[in-house]
């Protein structure tokens, strides 16, 4: 029982000692500003370097949206469903602003997000042209379908 009256002793001691205290909130302060700090001074992470809205050229509605990031990873995001009868797909191409020959980007899955790299195209630049087509489900090695949806690349304000 001794040693439990020295515990409560100590305790005590400490329970009003000014100096315990203070260390104890310059803890905390030096917590609550570091932690401050990480929550401010964090990095936003990166808007995209180019995007594009394409839109059905026949009455304009916003169907897909496609957004590269500055690691030239390409995201095409549906906006509403497209039915695709069978034995088609949907195939996305990129062109020079000049009209020059399109180059395929690959195969769509009709109502999902698609994740493409453009790591094999040149650097993008304003007025190149994105377009969908309808092709035979295998695709195409140049556009032979009609045009579904298209939209010109832009850089967005940062």
């Amino acid at each position: 029982m001794a040693g439990h009256g020295a515990l409560r002793i100590v305790m005590a001691r400490w329970w009003h000692s000014v100096g315990a205290w203070r260390g104890l909130a310059g803890v905390a302060l030096a917590g609550c500003v570091g932690l401050g700090a990480l929550l401010v001074l964090r990095p936003e992470p990166p808007g995209p370097a180019w995007m594009a809205v394409l839109s059905a050229p026949q009455d304009n509605s916003a169907a897909w949206v496609a957004l590269v990031s500055a690691e030239r990873q390409l995201t095409l995001t549906p906006l509403h469903d497209t039915v695709v009868a069978n034995r088609k797909a949907l195939q996305l191409w990129l062109s020079a602003p000049d009209g020059g020959a399109s180059v395929s980007l690959g195969l769509l899955e009709q109502d999902r997000q698609s994740k493409l790299s453009l790591d094999q195209l040149p650097p993008l630049q304003a007025g190149m042209h994105f377009a969908i087509t309808l092709e035979p489900a295998t695709g195409s090695s140049s556009p032979t379908g009609p045009v579904l949806y298209a939209g010109q690349a832009v850089k967005p304000r940062q």
